[in-house]
């Protein structure tokens, strides 16, 4: 008895360039969807790895009328905490940047916060025990409690880890503990976690107020919503007296949002766009499948009459046509699948997927209920093409060519006005992107390198110091950092300040010109010396501050937005400003030297509506930032400053330490990503549809081949056949364009919010997705026109 492959089988292997086409279409349109619901799913629906995840809430308050977002402080954290009426806990945490640890040179990224970890998130450590309140009392030992990843990666999983000594950068830590696998705060990146015992500055920040830079994340008490808990935080701030300005000024309003949108919120938009291309994509590729099927259907026209005459029954014949279909779809689906996994890598390199999300993002259920979708929408194209078939064919193979060639040009014309969507997407974020590229932001980004560094821990004259009584031996040491890196070979210039543009950093205050009875909030910025020639900011007029400037009653510098807003139709030079000095209100006069041009400090397409004031940095900041031009490599030039200050400083935390120009590019991240999905998907359809456009016009000259050898034969030259198979050609893509533009402009009012500098109804944009398009399928046109142009008279004459 001999085996025989089932006969689908055999038809694919029989037909390797059709099986191998239909393979490839479904598996890249498998990838891209499976990719993009797998991610959808997670941001969405998966669980967090907490107990009752979905209890938990992000508190942080909103700056309304400036556009951005601040933290709170650990004694609005604590007071949370206690209200039990609507919180079941409240954590405070603050994420520093990656620090190098001696054994093995190894980077770590540590996460400070307050006790209750447990409590709060409802995760007990896997060894050991987490630390509590008493971590936090004067001369208590440096403790850290490691991740599960750490535990493993570093210590080799360990179970004597416990009571082991870890050293960072001279500080010695003990581990008391090691979370459970899965567990991750807030997000993936951290490698561990250490008790969160405040700075000088963080301390004063509390005691002035309920605003500040700690993330807090809660736990709703039973009964309590999201709404709820943002109008108990709004109450807080409306009795707070230390942030009356703001609420009245700023626009002060309580956030409260569910944890789930940290991580969401800035990546579901760009998700949701991903997924409506993918599925415009696979609109795309299903045509294609028809047209495909269409022309096997055509060529077994006369099988399947035979089939009939003889006695077989619809239902047999087109579940032959789909059982066809089924081994190429098949190993599509399976390589589309297998795909999954580099799509979500590709998702997560162009930041359209956060890299660190605390539930983890794999393949799973999600990736096969998309990749089962696409399939059976691919087997469904076998249906539809032999219902369109057997519509078309009655008993005759020349009926059969005659309705076939009404449908498949309805087909191109559908892929046609789909590409001309995606094109016109990618069109308006392109364009867009170049618009931002070209915003003028007030500095000069490349050659720049931010660093921040963060003294606290500095040990002077056998003493850790605090800035705030130490100021004496302080200075020298911010000076002597400042000096040391000046004189790095490359270096042109260095200067200190408390918040440079794009550090994410923000500090806003309370300012009055004389004669304003009530004080403005304005962007409050402590800088020294040439600091506006470091970062190439321009001044409009006046002067920038000098070393003679750094006293108690130093001047100010204000921007043009300042000017434009409070000093207009009159010399601001040698106005004054009443600056504030401490939390309760207390202020000194302060002589503006120079006005400097206006800086984008957060976006690229922020607007220019909180105006900033600089002040000359007369008492040393508690965390500073050292901003450095170079004439050289700004990479190289990072790894040799942080040398540098730790020669010096050796206790000094390290933070950002990268060049200006990536931290603006970052903000770019998601409308890059998004442009390059969009185009990518573009490109594909544009190939696909040229493709199809051809076939469709070649099909059409198979078909007439005996009218053009007529029409030849009675004097039609070969130039005016071209012509007449361009002219159908050139219908298709006129009305697929049309349309495409007609349903493109309501869906390119989704990104309507990602677009800087043009509106979604771009007409230049457009127009120029249109012409693209129809370049591309023009030319797709020009190989089926010249192949009937030479087309001889009597073998046209021949044919049947």
């Amino acid at each position: 008895m001999s085996f025989r492959f089932p006969q689908p089988l055999r038809r694919a292997c029989r037909s390797p360039g059709f099986a191998l086409m239909v393979a490839v279409l479904v598996a890249v349109v498998v990838a891209v969807n499976a990719t993009a619901f797998t991610a959808i799913h997670a941001l969405r629906w998966k669980a967090l790895p907490y107990a009752d995840g979905e209890a938990l809430v992000e508190l942080r308050a909103d700056l309304v009328k400036f556009g951005f977002e601040v933290g709170l402080t650990e004694r609005l954290r604590a007071h949370l905490a206690e209200d039990t009426a609507h919180f079941a806990g409240a954590l405070g945490y603050r994420v520093a940047q990656q620090l190098r640890a001696d054994e093995g040179g190894q980077r770590w990224r540590i996460a400070r916060t307050t006790p209750d970890l447990s409590g709060v998130l409802g995760v007990q450590p896997a060894l050991g025990r987490l630390y509590g309140s008493d971590a936090l009392a004067p001369g208590a030992d440096a403790v850290l409690v490691l991740s599960d990843a750490a535990w493993r990666a570093r210590f080799g999983a360990d179970p004597g880890v416990v009571g082991r000594v870890v050293r960072f950068e001279d500080r010695v830590y003990t581990v008391i503990g090691v979370m459970p696998p899965g567990f991750v705060f807030p997000d993936a990146s951290v490698d561990a976690w250490r008790p969160y015992r405040m700075s000088a500055g963080e301390r004063a920040q509390s005691d002035g107020g309920n605003v500040g830079d700690l993330d807090v994340v809660a736990r709703l008490a039973p009964g309590v919503g999201v709404a709820q808990a943002a109008e108990r935080l709004q109450a807080i701030f409306a009795a707070d007296p230390s942030v009356a300005g703001l609420l009245q000024n700023a626009g002060l309003r309580a956030d409260a949002r569910a944890w789930r949108e940290r991580y969401a919120a800035g990546h579901w938009r760009a998700l949701a766009l991903l997924q409506l291309a993918a599925l415009l994509l696979m609109a795309v590729v299903v045509a294609n499948l028809v047209n495909l099927n269409l022309d096997r259907l055509l060529g077994r026209a006369r099988e399947f009459e035979i089939r009939r005459a003889i006695g077989a029954g619809e239902r047999a014949i087109v579940g032959g046509i789909v059982a066809d279909l089924a081994p190429p779809v098949l190993l599509g689906l399976l390589a589309g699948l297998a795909l999954t996994p580099v799509g979500l890598a590709l998702a997560r390199h162009y930041e359209m997927l956060p890299a660190a999300l605390p539930q983890g993002v794999g393949f799973g259920w999600a990736a096969l209920v998309a990749g089962g979708l696409v399939a059976a929408a691919a087997l469904g194209s076998g249906l539809l093409a032999a219902a369109v078939s057997r519509r078309a064919t009655g008993l005759s193979t020349r009926a059969a060519v005659s309705g076939l060639g009404r449908v498949r040009p309805a087909m191109i014309v559908a892929q046609v006005m789909l590409t001309t969507i995606l094109l016109g997407g990618a069109g308006l974020l392109l364009r867009s992107a170049v618009n931002l590229m070209q915003v003028d932001r007030g500095f000069d980004a490349e050659g720049v390198l931010l660093t921040v560094v963060d003294p606290a821990g500095v040990s002077i004259s056998g003493r850790r110091y605090d800035p705030a009584t130490d100021e004496a031996r302080y200075r020298p040491l911010i000076e002597t950092l400042r000096s040391e890196v000046a004189s790095l070979p490359g270096v042109r210039r260095v200067a200190i300040a408390s918040a440079p543009p794009f550090s994410r950093w923000e500090t806003v205050s309370g300012f009055r010109t004389r004669g304003q009875s009530d004080p403005v909030q304005a962007r409050a910025r402590q800088v020294g010396p040439g600091y506006f020639e470091t970062l190439g900011i321009g001044l409009v007029a006046g002067r920038g501050f000098e070393p003679g400037d750094l006293g108690e009653a130093g001047p100010v510098v204000v921007d043009q937005v300042w000017v434009d807003r409070y000093l207009r139709g009159v010399d601001p030079l040698g106005a004054i400003v009443d600056v504030p000095i401490d939390a309760q209100g207390a202020t000194r006069p302060a002589r503006i030297v120079g006005v400097a041009h206006t800086v984008k400090h957060e976006r690229l397409d922020e607007e220019d509506n909180l105006p900033t004031v600089y002040q000359a940095a007369a008492a040393p900041l508690p965390v500073f930032w050292l901003v450095t031009r170079t004439d050289g490599d700004v990479g190289a030039l990072a790894e040799t400053v942080r040398q540098r200050v730790r020669a010096i400083a050796p206790d000094a935390d390290i933070g950002v330490n990268r060049p200006l120009a990536a931290l603006v590019g970052e903000t770019l991240a998601a409308q890059r990503s998004l442009l390059a999905a969009l185009g990518t998907f573009a490109l594909l359809t544009l190939l696909l549809a040229a493709l199809g456009l051809a076939a469709v016009l070649s099909f059409a000259v198979r078909r007439r081949t005996a009218e053009l050898g007529v029409r030849m034969a009675l004097g039609a030259s070969p130039s005016r056949v071209g012509r007449l198979v361009m002219g159908q050609g050139a219908r298709l893509i006129a009305l697929g364009t049309l349309l495409g533009v007609l349903a493109g402009l309501p869906l390119a009012r989704l990104l309507a919010d990602r677009l800087h500098g043009l509106a979604f109804t771009d007409p230049t944009t457009w127009a120029a997705a249109t012409l693209l398009v129809a370049a591309i399928a023009a030319w797709a046109c020009y190989l089926p026109a010249r192949r009937a142009a030479g087309t001889a008279p009597v073998e046209a004459l021949r044919h049947d």
